[in-house]
């Protein structure tokens, strides 16, 4: 692939590592057109990207195909089994994660090679759009040692995920941030300059306070307190 000056020079000219993105899907079909749009316009193009999806019933998977993706079919068992579907296909070194209802900055695959430019980056998460509140909460925590990841929009290298055991299924939610915080064992997870634009269709449609008291702040708690989210307690339904 084609890397702009500045990351074949930070990079080195023998290193071009492949870039998968993996896109875990249900119902996604609204969404995924502007996801792709910003792809193509992206410095660094992706060498693949996969649709995990899980059952959809409103064309996502063709509108995938269409688009030049690589559908890999799957029972509807949640984002984490769905991305966990997605590496597993994937033939790239490095995997990048994105939430379907997405846009991209077109620097953003540039970002993610410049940071693994260092080989004790193993993965990182990015900043989202429009609860920059959040995005303080999470690089603070990350600062003081304990990595988080909304999981709108994170990347490891292919290695590094596979030696993790990859992404919690038990977890309905923090699976993200599970998985960044057992990182730490093997190397750095940063987190990227970058801004992702979200839908914020869970906050539209539950509600920003209880989305936030709920499925945030209250899961996260017990979580650090257990290392649980149990589906009894949390069972975020899809929002569209």
């Amino acid at each position: 692939m084609d890397e702009p000056p500045a990351a074949r020079a930070a990079a080195g000219p023998l290193l071009a590592p492949r870039i998968s993105v993996i896109v875990p899907t249900w119902d996604e079909a609204k969404y995924l057109p502007g996801l792709f749009e910003s792809l193509k316009h992206q410095t660094i193009p992706p060498d693949e990207v996969l649709v995990a999806d899980s059952g959809s019933s409103d064309g996502t998977p063709e509108v995938a195909r269409k688009a030049g993706a690589i559908v890999v079919e799957g029972e509807r068992r949640g984002p984490g089994e769905g991305r966990n579907r997605g590496a597993r296909k994937a033939t790239g070194e490095v995997l990048v994660f994105v939430d379907a209802d997405c846009v991209l900055p077109p620097n953003l695959l540039e970002a993610v090679f410049l940071a693994l430019a260092d080989p004790d980056v193993v993965g990182g998460a990015t900043g989202f759009a429009p609860v920059y509140l959040a995005n303080a909460y999470q690089r603070a925590m990350t600062i003081w040692g304990i990595p988080h990841n909304a999981g709108y929009c994170f990347f490891f290298r292919k290695t590094a995920f596979e030696s993790l055991g990859g992404i919690r299924e038990d977890l309905v939610l923090n699976e993200t941030h599970d998985l960044a915080i057992r990182s730490r064992s093997i190397g750095r997870f940063v987190l990227l300059p970058i801004i992702v634009e979200t839908s914020m269709r869970r906050f539209r449609t539950y509600g920003y306070l209880r989305t936030i008291l709920q499925e945030y702040v209250a899961s996260t708690i017990l979580y650090y307190a257990t290392g649980r989210s149990p589906r009894e307690l949390f069972r975020p339904a899809p929002a569209r």
